[in-house]
């Protein structure tokens, strides 16, 4: 797993490992940073549009995982990209799908990992 990027690993839990959009791109963060993330089990109730306000999933899990510094840039960059931070109306404007939402709250969310301290 050391070269895959987060995004490689958050499309492959979407797609194969049958993992909601919250509970994707958390786990990649986990995974690629190797940090814990106590509110992975929290994310199984996020999909579909059920994360709280109706946000989509995958921005939800990644405003709880980047830094407060940080998140009203990534949430802007989101919304500019997919139309909207709600479920429903991403997916009813049609812009992005739910693979491409992962995508892109996983590469937003890279962007703005803290390097890596050996």
């Amino acid at each position: 797993m050391q070269n895959e990027t987060m995004l490689d690993v958050a499309v492959f839990l979407f797609r194969k490992g049958k993992k909601n959009c919250a509970e994707a791109v958390a786990g990649a963060w986990q995974q690629v940073s190797g940090k814990d993330l106590e509110v992975q089990e929290n994310l199984s109730r996020c999909g579909s549009g059920r994360a709280p306000q109706g946000l989509c999933g995958a921005i939800y899990a990644a405003q709880l995982i980047c830094d407060k510094d940080r998140k009203a840039k990534l949430t802007q960059r989101f919304a500019d990209a997919a139309g909207s931070l709600g479920c429903r109306e991403i997916r009813a404007m049609r812009k992005l799908s739910c693979t491409a939402c992962v995508e892109l709250a996983a590469s937003l969310l890279e962007e703005n990992l803290e390097p890596a301290v050996a």
